[in-house]
């Protein structure tokens, strides 16, 4: 019997994996920095809750640059990078979101779906998770432009909390979901992030390219 190879197969364009990590290291400091806003304010003084504030706005705005590329990333980028990639609207991305949800209430029993670029399942969180960024960037920015003695009691304030928490629900379910597919599915996943290149055998990538 023949020995199953495994190959790098590139998935990734180098500008969709810096735009990632952009987004991960500001996003990171957003949240610090909106976490010591939230839960220390009232304990600073002005000069220092203010100075706070300008830190994360400066994250904010870097994030929105990095947002605003790989948003326009999915319409411009190449085919792994697409909107069309993330959601499944095509019949072979309909088939493996199925394929995805069965495998997923199996308790990850059985083979795992296989898929060149994004999981249909998660594609779509990601896209609930773009919209929810944009919400961020659009509250903080406008709550922001308010004046600091009409932040705490402001809607938008309250609002912008909630997708405080929203962004912490999703950071922490997709560092699950990679944990399960690195071990599960064993595509080096968090590696084609640097690289570029997901792991397959020579017949799944056969496969792979067969696919409409």
């Amino acid at each position: 019997m023949a020995e199953r190879r495994y190959i790098l197969y590139p998935v990734w364009d180098p500008l969709l994996r810096g735009v990632h990590w952009w987004n991960v290291l500001t996003l990171c400091g957003q949240l610090v920095t909106g976490a010591f806003i939230l839960y220390l304010g009232e304990e600073l003084d002005h000069m220092d809750h203010e100075g706070l504030v300008g830190i994360h706005l400066v994250f904010g705005y870097l994030f929105a640059a990095g947002l605003l590329v790989r948003t326009l990333w999915l319409f411009t980028g190449p085919e792994s990078a697409r909107l069309r990639d993330l959601l499944p609207v095509t019949r072979a991305g309909r088939r493996v979101l199925w394929e995805t949800v069965r495998f997923y209430l199996g308790l990850l029993r059985g083979t795992p779906p296989l898929y060149r670029a994004h999981n249909p399942f998660a594609g779509i969180v990601y896209c609930i998770f773009f919209l929810v960024a944009w919400f961020q960037v659009v509250t903080g920015a406008m709550t922001l432009k308010l004046a600091a003695a009409l932040r705490e009691d402001s809607a938008l304030l309250e609002l912008h909390e909630a997708g405080f928490f929203l962004i912490v629900l999703f950071i922490a379910a997709h560092l699950a979901a990679v944990f399960i597919h690195e071990l599960v599915e064993r595509r080096g996943l968090v590696s084609a992030m640097v690289h570029g290149c997901k792991i397959f055998t020579d017949e799944e990538i056969e496969a792979l390219e067969g696919e409409p």
